[in-house]
């Protein structure tokens, strides 16, 4: 009778497990990839925005293989990973990537992307560890995964870092920023293009970052973990830690190099992103996978990141940012390995779905997530071997940014840093230095009073003084940023470092005028990006400078100093009228020793009539976001504009002789270092300017 009752309760519990997996309906693994083909962007994107659409559903078919266990799946991954391989082309160094349009449509040029590399071979990495993992695998599968390892580690470690596009600052946190160089379409060359160069997009650095994770865990090659702690724990340094919701917030882009900074403001914008909650989803889930691979992260970590995920869903009103500032929350389903409420609400999102995604998830999610419940790390055999980065935990409601761009000073040079920040509350923003140990005060660097609880940019700049000393002392040190009873601090270094030899352009001396008329070519000064002189059009002579869209000039005649100069340009108006459009038209004016630019442009907005008027700019309030109305009608063809900073009491521009009479001292600077000239939107334009004239007066 027991014998009986035993096999009875087998029996009872085998129907169980039968009734549960006759619950998902098997997808057809050729159907699906055949569903996902008929995505209309694969057959007519190029470049990026092709990479982003054919990752969108390759993860599906290394899930679909996990939760049920079918060979079908890693069959038709195979075939579709193999198709997207096919569509690599050549770059003129010889590497493969995925070529297309820039990021910002520039004209003439393309190129491929860290991000696009990185979204592609993730899938092809999950193919790789997946076969590594079963011997049967192995047999069937082991040569076409050994050339998806081999490529992957081909186009996103060595591609990227013989291209110089790894950065790391001198306390050894990296980070990835865009190529200086692209693809001419016309000649298949490389052209150069330094003021294009702009750190990554946080999430496109993690991406990168987690394929050389996976090429750490298939090759076991310590320099892939170095790299893959030194990205993700730079993410750690940025945190935004909210301490009375103990919780995090992180930004969507930070800057990092000297590169991602002119002038006061960074080069693009720094916040949660408004819109796109994906990107931090995406984040979460590579970290939690660092995580699982014993790098990084801790349980406390991930803890506070599943608190903000909670905070976000705001139950019965609906999603928010992980900041609150806009309505743009999702739910971060990686995390519901270790959260029940994160887990419900995600098989809640499933339950009732049709489409062969849906489903491959949730069996993915009841056959293989609620077998691995807990903190236990999965790919760790000895937690004795797991690498935590340990950094301070700091707050960031009302401190957004705080770092030291560059963090290491070598004072032989004269160098000197910007303390880049951005605000968010009212208040004495203090910039003090400490010593290194963060115990002792040495000397306030710089107040500022912040008088918007918006946004706001601040880059006051150091020398490497120690104000307790008043010299040049090497050595380490932390900068400490305070307002509104908030503190960030972050380290710096001083060193002697070697003398190197000036290389930039010819400076210009008191008394001096620097005159250009484009009949030659222009000289060392200029750095000209795309432009050229061109006998379109002319005030004199027969040749004047001309930029279009994504073309620009720059013209150095000073070294991070604010000369008290006179410019006069003359400029053509083509007179494009756009009427209701929202665009921006090319741009002319200077920049200051601080990097900022000075500019007037005619800018379309609703409360801006760029048809009749013109606006003026300073990028260091809000990079091109913030035009102010300048109040002086256009004028189609020829003007001469003046930007006059010879007088100490205060800088002026004319146009023909007529004062813009709403320029606000804050952001009018007190000299110029550079002319500074842009092409603006494709459909305003462009513009030509001739007859250039740099004055500098005697002292």
């Amino acid at each position: 009778m027991r014998r009986l009752n035993l096999m009875l309760l087998l029996a009872g519990i085998a129907s169980l497990g039968l009734a549960r997996a006759e619950d998902f309906q098997e997808p057809d693994p050729a159907a699906y990839r055949e569903q996902v083909m008929k995505n209309g962007h694969l057959h007519q994107d190029k470049g990026e925005a092709f990479c982003w659409h054919a990752a969108y559903g390759a993860g599906t078919f290394l899930a679909g293989y996990k939760a049920f266990k079918n060979p079908k799946w890693l069959e038709e991954a195979e075939t579709y990973y193999d198709w997207f391989v096919s569509k690599l082309e050549k770059d003129p160094d010889g590497y493969e990537g995925w070529l297309g349009p820039t990021i910002n449509n520039t004209p003439g040029l393309k190129a491929d992307a860290l991000v696009g590399d990185a979204v592609l071979c993730e899938p092809l990495m999950n193919f790789v560890l997946t076969v590594k993992a079963d011997p049967e695998l192995e047999k069937r599968w082991g040569e076409k995964a050994q050339k998806y390892l081999d490529l992957c580690t081909r186009i996103v470690w060595e591609k990227w870092n013989k291209r110089g596009c790894y950065y790391e600052d001198a306390a050894g946190w990296g980070s990835y920023h865009t190529h200086d160089k692209y693809i001419d379409e016309k000649t298949g060359q490389w052209v150069s293009r330094p003021n294009m160069v702009v750190s990554d997009n946080l999430n496109k650095h993690y991406s990168a970052g987690h394929v050389i994770l996976r090429l750490w865990r298939a090759t076991g090659k310590p320099e892939y973990k170095e790299r893959v702690k030194k990205i993700y724990g730079r993410a750690k340094t940025m945190w935004r830690y909210y301490p009375d919701e103990d919780r995090i917030v992180w930004n969507f882009w930070m800057p990092h190099g000297p590169y991602d900074i002119e002038g006061t403001a960074p080069k693009s914008w720094v916040a949660v992103h408004p819109e796109r909650a994906g990107y931090q989803a995406g984040e979460v889930s590579d970290w939690v996978e660092v995580y699982d691979s014993g790098l990084v992260f801790e349980q406390a970590d991930l803890e506070r990141i599943i608190r903000t995920n909670h905070w976000m869903y705001n139950e019965g009103q609906g999603w928010r940012n992980a900041d609150g500032t806009t309505k743009a929350g999702t739910l971060w389903t990686a995390l519901e390995r270790f959260d029940e409420k994160i887990r419900k609400l995600h098989e809640d999102g499933l339950r009732g779905k049709k489409d062969a995604a849906s489903v491959v998830h949730l069996a993915y999610l009841k056959n293989v997530t609620e077998k691995q419940l807990g903190w236990k790390r999965l790919y760790v055999e000895d937690e004795s071997r797991v690498e935590v980065v340990k950094v301070p935990l700091m707050p960031g409601r009302n401190i957004t940014l705080a770092q030291a761009i560059p963090n290491l000073l070598e004072t032989a040079n004269g160098d000197r840093t910007k303390f880049v920040t951005q605000t968010r509350a009212k208040g004495t923003l203090k910039i003090e230095l400490l010593d290194e140990s963060g115990k002792e005060v040495l000397g306030t660097l710089h107040e500022i009073e912040v008088g918007d609880a918006g946004s706001a940019y601040h880059a006051p700049r150091w020398d490497g003084t120690n104000p307790k000393t008043g010299q040049k002392d090497a050595g380490a040190y932390q900068v400490r940023w305070t307002l509104a009873g908030e503190s960030r601090a972050m380290p710096v270094w001083v060193k002697l470092g070697e003398k190197r030899a000036r290389t930039g352009p010819e400076l210009l001396e008191p008394g001096q005028t620097l005159a250009v008329d484009f009949e030659s070519e222009p000289d060392a000064r200029w750095h000209i990006e795309g432009g050229a002189p061109v006998e379109e059009q002319a005030h004199g002579g027969k040749k004047g400078l001309k930029l279009t869209e994504g073309q620009s000039a720059v013209c150095t005649f000073a070294d991070e100093e604010d000369l008290p100069v006179k410019v006069s340009m003359w400029v053509w108006d083509a007179g494009k009228k756009l009427g209701k459009k929202t665009a921006n038209g090319p741009a002319w004016g200077i920049k200051d020793g601080n990097g900022n630019k000075f500019c007037i442009r005619p800018t379309w907005r609703k409360y801006l009539d760029g048809d009749n008027q013109y606006a003026w700019f300073n990028t260091g309030e809000n990079q091109w976001f913030s035009p102010h109305p300048a109040k002086l009608a256009r004028k189609d063809g020829w003007s001469l504009w003046v930007f006059d900073f010879s007088d100490p009491a205060g800088g002026k521009v004319t146009r023909d002789g007529e004062a813009v009479g709403t320029l606000d001292p804050k952001f009018t600077p007190k000299g110029a270092a550079a002319l500074y000239f842009l092409g603006g939107d494709k459909e305003a334009g462009g513009v030509i300017v001739d007859d250039i004239q740099v004055e500098y007066a005697k002292k």
